[in-house]
């Protein structure tokens, strides 16, 4: 069995042997390992040992850790020491390959842990298996990105059949033009999601999900939007809701009979609220439908993304305010 060649144990299990902790550790099914302060390997599971395909852990043993890693990780492990001696408990998902070259994604924290001087001893580090994951993950990106550019043919295919049955008639012409450009708009919209892992700014996205419904008819105003970036979560869910909010005024609401909307944002340090303010000509006589799918799913991913939504209706039409954590 490996024994700890310089680190205690956390503290919290100091009363446990090495020869004890390192038995209960080796019944984990992650990777654990125990990192002295210059970063070297001073202890590894039998399980993780397994894992990444190590024979013997003496063929580490002593070695800096973020050397066992691909070059392009390897900031991501030199950065977690500081930060992790800070208190923090570090995480990221880096590739890694096995010691004998088998490809492996791995969720990592490092954490800091001390000797039983209470004195910062190294880092513990644990590392889960995310390869099925990782590769679901990367199947879906590619479907997803095949489907907008599919789309985006779609959308420019469109336009040019609408100006080309339009042309000769002046006002087919118009027609064809103002719809023309709300599809380009949709299209820019889309393009907002084309980097899954990269932020969006609200002030853009709301903009673009909703200008392609601005008309005279029911004119579209931004007030306060907030230049505040949020992560691919949060920006899916504002894109889910603000794009139902707008279909089904389309369907029922002001973008169908004449009115108005106006989209507004307040915000600090801390949260984030989006406001849809839709006034229509006509007056309301069917609120939204309690229980529906849509409902019961814009509930679920708000919830999933630490957001609340509020909705308060009129006579002339609702008002619907999202709420999210930004911390």
């Amino acid at each position: 069995m490996n024994e700890f060649v310089t680190i205690s144990p956390p503290r919290a299990v100091s009363s446990l042997s090495s020869v004890a902790l390192a038995s209960v550790l080796d019944q984990s099914v992650d990777c654990v390992k125990l990192v002295g302060l210059e970063g070297d390997v001073q202890y590894m599971n039998i399980n993780g040992l397994c894992a990444m395909e190590i024979d013997d852990f003496h063929l580490i043993a002593g070695k800096p850790w973020a050397d066992l890693w691909p070059e392009e990780a390897r900031a991501l492990i030199l950065a977690s020491y500081p930060r992790a001696s800070g208190g923090e408990t570090v995480r990221f998902r880096a590739f890694c390959p096995t010691a004998k070259g088998s490809p492996r994604w791995w969720d990592v924290t490092v954490s800091a842990v001390t000797n039983d001087d209470g004195e910062h001893a190294g880092y513990l580090s644990v590392s889960r298996d995310a390869t099925e994951s990782e590769e679901g993950r990367q199947a879906s990106a590619i479907a997803t990105a095949e489907l907008r550019h599919r789309l985006k043919n779609t959308y420019t295919m469109i336009g040019s059949l609408l100006s080309g049955f339009a042309r000769g008639n002046a006002q087919h012409e118009q027609f064809a033009s103002e719809m023309t450009d709300r599809l380009v708009a949709l299209s820019r919209a889309q393009a907002l999601f084309a980097n899954t892992d990269a932020p969006c700014r609200i002030d853009q996205l709301v903009a673009a999900l909703v200008e392609p419904f601005d008309s005279e008819q029911c004119p579209v105003s931004f007030d306060g939007l907030l230049p505040i970036e949020v992560d691919q979560g949060r920006a899916d869910a504002i894109a889910l809701v603000i794009g139902e909010l707008a279909v089904n005024s389309a369907k029922h609401g002001a973008f169908h009979h004449g009115g108005a909307v106006r989209v507004s944002a307040v915000g600090d340090d801390r949260s984030v609220s989006i406001v849809w303010d839709e006034r229509c000509d006509c007056t309301i006589e069917s609120h939204g439908r309690e229980g529906g799918q849509g409902l019961r799913l814009i509930e679920r991913i708000m919830r999933a993304r630490r957001g609340t939504i509020a909705t308060a209706w009129r006579d002339d039409g609702l008002v619907v305010t999202l709420t999210f954590l930004l911390s």
